[in-house]
């Protein structure tokens, strides 16, 4: 009887040892970095492979999967992410979104949301890369006063084991505002190298309460996860069709998805707003060919253009109208935003005529809401608007809302980001912004060849079609490719190539990418603002620049004709 008792125990020990080498490497690690934060008992282990939750620890296979582990304490939440290579803390009420945790992991609890990333500096000073390509507009005086927010504080310490720069600020919203989380605290954590990570969180007030739970999380993290298997991306995306649209937008919509080479478009200034029709007219006599798609651009503010949207109409063409919430693009963006009106609901009135007169409208138009927005070039893009897309998905869904509310059936709309991101940033990427499925019908993109006539003074080099949207295709296609895509604007500079076998490579190499349904080329052009050279073209994008690009287009768009859309 003895013997078969010493037999058990010694089985049991066995078995306990087994369990103490496969637990140890996590356990002693949390023990070990963070008892300040995680308590020393763990109630129980959530595994995440590629996004879904796993219940078999064998099925991890942490070497060629996404991996994330999030270990349950008495107060506390600790995520610990294999596949970047970092762990960190979080309120014990905390859900985690791990959608786009290549890019960035979203949390939301009682006490504040986070936004997690882990980034790189393109600079060999990270902490002067941060300041002026993350923090410009919120650490500028003038921007801040113009824009009513409150700086509480701006530390860099020692949290830890690290170096951070903590930042918080509050933006005092306008009164009838809806938004309630304007409080921030951004977290910048050094690591001696170009790597650095980004906390952003986010609350409706500041208060010594809030900072002590942001010092909680910051305490807690830490870099000493041997990184294993590869971050992804897990996105839905797909658009969902509006039941109430007119038979004729449906129609519309329905010819552009089942295109099988793409609808042709372009842009001449004020063509569609003040009636200047005498441009277009004369490039499709040049190019013996009728565009079937109109680019017209108009600020928030402005009155839907129903004279010249009816005129558009009349000679079978759908008009591409980008809306925009700026009252300046591409300068004085350290000055007083107006997106944050549109955000506060301070422009709603405006907003329902405009869509009380397209909805009197009532014919079909491509509406592109807010292009190009993961930039820094845009009112309503991340470094101007808090580096917080989640403020840009507000005020689209707004729109959408009130749009809908004033009964707009006749509307497509068109999410375009920037084909690059600036500043290029995970938390900054164009899966940031997307408002969602129920709210985006088609996927824009935009690619121009500049040229190189900045080449000294920004890097500019000429491009061609195949390398601009091969680059678009890739970073793209797998989340959207059951959109129909439109190329919204482009266009191909002169300076340091030939324009010319440009235009036509670009009509070969379009037939790699049967997404593409509708392409709108910016028949205009870019001057120098430097002084004295203000008058001088710097990117001379005119499809009818000469008689040679005339004729590249006009041979390459003949197997192109189309109907027109609305027939």
């Amino acid at each position: 009887m003895k013997k078969k008792i010493i037999l058990w125990v010694l089985a049991i020990l066995v078995i306990c040892m087994a369990l103490v080498v496969l637990v140890r490497p996590v356990r002693v690690w949390v023990k070990d970095k963070v008892n300040a934060v995680m308590p020393d008992r763990c109630e129980y282990k959530i595994y995440y492979r590629n996004n879904k939750l796993v219940y078999n620890y064998k099925e991890l296979d942490f070497d060629n999967s996404d991996v994330r582990e999030i270990q349950v304490g008495d107060d506390r939440k600790y995520l610990i992410n294999h596949s970047r290579g970092f762990a960190v803390g979080a309120p014990r009420d905390a859900e985690f979104d791990f959608t786009c945790a290549q890019e960035f992991i979203k949390v939301k609890s009682s006490v504040f949301d986070m936004v997690i990333s882990k980034e790189f500096a393109a600079g060999d000073d990270t902490k002067e890369y941060i300041s002026h390509y993350l923090n410009r507009f919120i650490l500028n005086d003038t921007f801040r006063d113009k824009n009513r927010i409150t700086i509480h504080s701006d530390n860099t310490t020692k949290v830890g084991d690290h170096w951070m720069q903590v930042i918080a600020l509050t933006r005092t919203a306008a009164p009838m505002g809806e938004y309630k989380k304007n409080t921030y605290v951004y977290a910048f954590i050094y690591t001696g190298t170009q790597h650095y990570y980004r906390i952003m969180f986010k609350s409706e007030n500041y208060s010594q309460q809030l900072m002590d739970e942001v010092y909680k999380v910051l305490y807690s993290f830490s870099e000493d996860v041997p990184i294993r298997g590869t971050s992804n991306v897990y996105t839905d995306f797909k658009p969902q069709i509006p039941e109430n649209w007119t038979d004729e937008t449906r129609k519309v919509y329905d010819k552009l998805v089942n295109a099988r080479h793409p609808y042709w478009g372009c842009f001449n200034p004020l063509a569609v707003r003040y009636l200047k029709t005498e441009r277009t007219k004369k490039l499709e006599e040049q190019v013996d060919f009728e565009f079937p798609i109109l680019l017209e651009y108009i600020y928030y503010w402005e009155d839907f253009p129903m004279e010249g949207m009816q005129q558009a109409y009349d000679d079978g063409k759908v008009v591409e109208l980008t809306m925009q919430c700026s009252s300046v693009m591409n300068e004085d963006l350290d000055n007083y935003n107006p997106f944050f009106d549109v955000l506060d609901g301070v422009c709603d009135e405006s907003l329902r005529k405009f869509a009380r007169d397209a909805a009197k409208f009532g014919k079909p138009f491509i509406f592109r809401l807010n292009n190009e927005m993961n930039s820094d070039w845009t009112s309503y893009g991340g470094p101007v608007i808090l580096n917080d897309p989640d403020l840009y998905v507000e005020v689209w869904k707004k729109i959408y809302r009130i749009f809908s509310e004033e009964g707009v059936n006749n509307a497509i709309w068109v999410f375009n980001p920037n084909n690059m991101s600036f500043p290029p940033c995970g938390y900054n990427s164009s899966l940031a912004y997307y408002p969602g499925n129920e709210y985006v019908q088609m996927f824009g993109i935009t690619g121009y060849n500049t040229g190189d006539y900045y080449k000294e003074l920004y890097g500019e080099r000429w491009r061609s079609f195949s390398e601009i949207y091969d680059e678009i295709y890739k970073n793209f296609h797998e989340q959207f490719s059951r959109f129909p895509w439109i190329i919204t604007e482009f266009a191909s500079a002169s300076a340091g190539g030939d324009k010319v076998k440009w235009i036509e490579d670009m009509f070969v190499d379009l037939k790699k990418y049967p997404e593409i349904k509708a392409a709108v080329w910016f028949n205009s052009c870019d001057w120098d603002p430097r002084e004295p050279h203000e008058t001088v073209v710097s990117r001379e994008y005119r499809l009818n620049e000469n008689q040679q690009t005339i004729d590249a287009f006009k041979n390459g768009v003949k197997e192109y004709k189309h109907d027109s859309l609305l027939k």
